[in-house]
Formats: structure tokens, C-alpha cells, sequence
């Protein structure tokens, strides 16, 4: 059986987020002073009618949608929705619920940009 040698095929990034500076709301992105960094990364998986429940996000965090649409509702009932192959920057300290209000599977991935023992995420239901 034949191989091909490690980098005969030259691979070309195809680009999911230009680099951004403020959240989806504007804020702007500061990496949070002290401790020692840590990069958290998950897929999230959603069924129909699938939530992750109300939560906030302390430090930058970037969401991908892989499949599916992901929808973000706010306190006030107000939503934005996110397609499949968009990446984004999620409010800093705003309550929000992440939703699949598709007829199909959502899956997500998160990328948290932290530090080392602390929360990155907070659950409203923690607190």
C-alpha cells in the first residue's frame, strides 16, 4: 500500500472567524489580568429543542456553529440566530440561554479563553 509523504498535498486554512476585538454586542475583548491563561475548548452537542441553560460568560469566549442554527435568547425575549459556519464572540456578563429551535441536530464548538481555576462560564443556577 502506498502512502503519500507527509506534506505532498499542501493544506489551505479556510478561515471560520476573521479576528474580532468586541463581542457580539460591542464590548470590547480584554483577557482577564492576573492568574495563569488557559484555552478550554468543547464540542457541544444539541437535539431539537435542546438548551444549555441561562449562564454568562466571564472571559472571551468564540463560539463555531458546526451544524444546525444556534440561537441565542436574551432576558428581554429578544434573540439573534447564528447558521451553520458562522463563528462568533459572545457577550461578556450577560445572562443569555443558547437554544436549538431547529427540527434538527445542532452541534457547536466553544473555545474559552480563561485562566487556570476559574470559571469561564457561569450557570445562573450555580450562583
Amino acid at each position: 500500500m502506498s502512502v503519500p509523504a507527509w506534506g505532498a498535498q499542501k493544506a489551505t486554512p479556510h478561515p471560520v472567524f476573521k479576528e474580532g476585538s468586541t463581542t457580539m454586542t460591542r464590548q470590547a475583548i480584554a483577557y482577564p489580568a492576573g492568574g495563569t491563561a488557559e484555552i478550554t475548548s468543547f464540542r457541544l452537542p444539541f437535539e431539537p429543542g435542546g438548551e444549555v441553560g441561562w449562564h454568562k460568560h466571564v472571559v472571551p469566549t468564540h463560539i463555531y456553529v458546526i451544524e444546525g442554527t444556534l440561537t441565542v435568547e436574551f432576558s428581554d425575549g429578544s434573540q439573534q440566530a447564528f447558521e451553520e459556519g458562522t463563528g462568533f464572540l459572545p457577550m461578556l456578563n450577560v445572562w443569555h440561554n443558547a437554544r436549538n429551535l431547529g427540527s434538527g441536530p445542532l452541534t457547536a464548538l466553544v473555545v474559552v479563553a480563561g485562566e487556570q481555576e476559574k470559571a469561564g462560564i457561569i450557570f445562573r443556577d450555580s450562583q
